[in-house]
């Protein structure tokens, strides 16, 4: 379609908009690669954000992507080091543990054991990683197209899950066009004497010239912690060992008709948590055994694409299996008292979903398709104790076969979560400049968690471990329970308005609905949901929680400057968080539950910005100011949660980052290039101030404070090789990065990785 220059007029709205995103704007670079020739434009990304191939700056919605390039430049190997560089979001908690936040949307940084559904989807192509349970499978984002991160609610064309946004990995392709490889090392050490081993390579391999191509990857870590655990005298016990696979075979059947196979497998060893004790001393944590974390993911998915002419059909189904075990210490429960829980869960997930995308030819396009889920798990929970300590006081009849120690209650259930949905998305251009666009998603969802029965308790075990032991405690079996969320319509729409005055500015208005399903609370939820060690505790859990929704409220802008010197992108944006869902621990027992409170809302501002200024230099810049709290809560649900009229959510009020390059020829040596990047993170609550059930001050609710982070580095590229001297925590900060609200550990701290010293090479071909 034709453009039409703007008004002076329209100009100096933009050059406003321009300014206050200038005052902390960001994006991480991704337009040159070190193996490149730098350019002096800034390049367009393409992203499919919308099940469509389209450039980032026209799309009507605020999102970030996160190129290979990048990837690569930067070192990036989980979702903190993903996240740092993207406004709005921020990544708390442990490996495989870790809680995405996007613009606010959290109550408290710390994860339900029932494994409630998070309020930001993580996909590796079309699965959905945090669908599984508590644990989320970390990924290796090697031979990764681009990372899209979609701030705000994704209900229309991603649905449940995606209530703040969604996180989308999306791989690489096997290419029919020619052969290519790589392999990319990487060494490192911290503080010392924490080594850091890292290795990964790809080969794409032509079988039959532009018909049919297969590509396959590995990746390997091995990283020693830096968490030394006093308990079992065990130095930098936190240690990470993962390996993975990734094979996909793509045919192109005829100029219409395509289809990629795939095939993963991601193994992830967790030697021991990286929370720390600082009444034991920094970095150090104090337990009898390391929590200890297994998880798997194999996956198979086929995506096949039919060119109609008229439009692009498209089916992508997928099949996972993951399994996981853990082991945590619950010391702080009662002191003195050797408690652990042992979580063995094994998810399996058939997903479905079909896609017809239009051409745009005319005024009208759109999207539309149908989406299918189920997934059945199976899990076994076991609280247990030390064998010693039982033997010691004398107490028999406990289990010692299904943990390691003896075990009072071992707890089985089958949960089955279904989700049926129809989706559409059409656009409708206006004008050659203004484009209306209008959304909705239907979706049926059930979840179901089923106590089988052939689990069991203890119920005098505790009467026998306060009156001193000395007895034989009975084991009968679990009551078998069945709790449903029932079958659940949510209707989702999203509208927009989007107007492109010239080819360098996109401006928008946007509202968009994000939900997530029901949660049923399990076994929690017997006996009426009340508390067998306290009748009279306030806390009632409900067989059931409640889904939750928001409403976002979005204004936008996308522009280039400079020919294409400059990209600056803002958006303000106005959130209501209405029938809050959340995990809670009910005080009298410690039964991790899932409840529904009151009302929130989120006001904040973020930006982005990167320019090159030069041939040589490159700098980026990303922030956010946001202000997110309690608006309505009712007295009986502020003593449940511990929220008060107004409380803070838990997530930063201001996050900043930003990096400067400098890149230069080195005659017929190559290319070398170095870069400086900065992060800031403010200060935000790690909880809600008072403890859920008693209405007093929640001693583990505290301020997580601001930190700073600096990493550098210098590289070198010449044809196929390159090389990359790095260090991270440059100023080698020892700040607290966060607390862990729950009160079962002592090990609650967690801080930066000590200043790290490495050396990236790589070879591509």
């Amino acid at each position: 379609m034709n453009r039409t220059r703007a008004p002076a007029w329209h100009v100096g709205v933009s050059m406003i908009a321009l300014g206050v995103a200038t005052a902390g704007a960001a994006v991480a670079a991704e337009d040159a690669s070190p193996s490149k020739p730098a350019m002096t434009t800034v390049g367009e990304l393409i992203v499919t954000a919308n099940r469509r191939q389209e450039s980032l700056q026209k799309v009507a919605l605020s999102i970030s992507s996160v190129t290979e390039a990048n990837i690569k430049e930067q070192g990036i190997g989980d979702f903190e080091g993903l996240v740092r560089a993207v406004p709005g979001v921020i990544a708390t908690g442990a490996t495989n543990f870790d809680k995405m936040t996007i613009r606010g949307v959290e109550t408290s940084q710390t994860t339900s054991s029932i494994g409630a559904q998070r309020s930001v989807s993580i996909y590796l192509d079309e699965l959905p990683l945090t669908t599984f349970s508590v644990v989320t499978p970390d990924i290796n984002p090697y031979d990764i197209a681009r990372v899209e991160v979609l701030r705000g609610p994704q209900g229309t064309l991603f649905g449940s899950g995606s209530l703040a946004g969604a996180v989308r990995y999306i791989t690489n392709k096997p290419d029919a066009s020619g052969f290519h490889a790589a392999i990319d090392a990487d060494g490192s050490i911290s503080g010392g004497d924490s080594n850091r081993g890292r290795l990964n390579g790809m080969v794409n391999i032509p079988l039959a010239k532009d018909v049919l191509a297969l590509r396959l990857v590995g990746t390997y870590k091995s990283e020693d912690g830096f968490i030394d655990n006093v308990g079992v005298g065990q130095k930098n016990s936190n240690t990470e060992n993962d390996w993975g696979l990734r094979g996909a075979l793509r045919w192109q059947a005829t100029s219409r008709l395509s289809a990629t196979l795939s095939a993963s497998y991601n193994h992830n060893i967790l030697g021991d948590t990286a929370f720390y004790d600082p009444a034991v001393g920094f970095r150090k944590s104090n337990e009898d055994a390391p929590f200890r974390v297994r998880v798997n993911l194999k996956t198979v998915n086929l995506v096949a694409d039919y060119d109609l002419g008229w439009a692009n059909l498209t089916s992508a189904t997928t099949l996972s299996d993951a399994p996981d075990s853990w082991n945590l210490e619950l010391f702080a429960i009662i002191p003195g008292v050797p408690l652990h829980l042992r979580e063995v869960v094994d998810t399996k997930t058939v997903v479905q979903e079909v896609r017809l995308v239009s051409k745009q030819t005319g005024r009208f396009d759109w999207v539309g398709g149908a989406y299918f889920m189920r997934q059945k798990t199976d899990q076994q929970d076991v609280l247990y104790l030390t064998t010693s300590f039982i033997n010691a006081l004398k107490i028999t009849g406990l289990r010692t076969d299904i943990a390691p120690g003896s075990a009072y209650s071992n707890d089985l259930e089958t949960k089955d979560n279904q989700e049926l949905a129809a989706f559409g998305e059409a656009n409708y251009h206006l004008t050659d400049t203004l484009k209306l666009t209008a959304g909705v998603r239907v979706t049926d969802s059930d979840f179901t968690t089923d106590i089988t029965g052939k689990g069991q308790t203890a119920p005098t075990f505790f009467t026998a471990l306060f009156t001193g032991g000395n007895q034989n405690v009975p084991l009968i079996p679990e009551a078998a329970g069945v709790f449903s969320t029932g079958n659940v319509v949510k209707v989702t729409p999203k509208f927009a308005l989007t107007w492109e005055p010239t080819n360098d500015m996109t401006l928008y208005a946007m509202a968009a609905e994000g939900f997530r399903r029901g949660q049923p609370n399990g076994v929690v939820g017997l006996n009426g949901g009340k508390s067998l060690t306290n009748p009279n505790d306030p806390a009632i859990i409900p067989a059931s929680a409640g889904g939750d929704t928001i409403w976002n409220y979005e204004l936008g802008a996308k522009t280039f400057w400079f020919d294409h010197r400059l990209r600056a992108n803002l958006a303000a944006y106005y959130i209501d968080w209405s029938n809050m869902q959340i995990p809670l621990v009910r005080s009298s027992d410690q039964s991790p539950y899932v409840g529904n409170i009151g009302e929130a809302r989120s006001i904040g501002i973020e930006g982005e910005l990167y320019a090159r200024p030069t041939k040589q230099a490159e700098v980026g810049m990303n922030f956010t100011v946001q202000d997110a709290k309690v608006t309505s809560i009712t007295a009986s649900q502020a003593l449940i949660s511990g929220a008060l009229p107004s409380s803070k959510l838990a997530s930063p009020d201001f996050k900043i980052g930003g990096f400067v390059k400098y890149n230069w020829e080195v005659g017929e040596g190559g290319r070398m290039y170095v870069r400086l990047d900065a992060q800031h993170v403010g200060s935000y609550p790690n909880a809600f101030p008072n403890t859920p059930g008693a209405g007093t001050p929640n001693p583990t609710a505290t301020t997580i404070p601001s930190y700073e982070k600096v990493d550098a580095s210098l590289g070198w590229s010449r044809d196929h090789l390159g090389a990359a001297l790095y260090v991270e925590n440059l100023l080698d900060s020892k700040q607290v990065i966060y607390i862990n609200p729950a009160n079962f550990s002592f090990n609650r701290y967690a801080t930066l990785r000590p200043r790290t010293v490495g050396v990236r090479l790589s070879w591509k071909y």
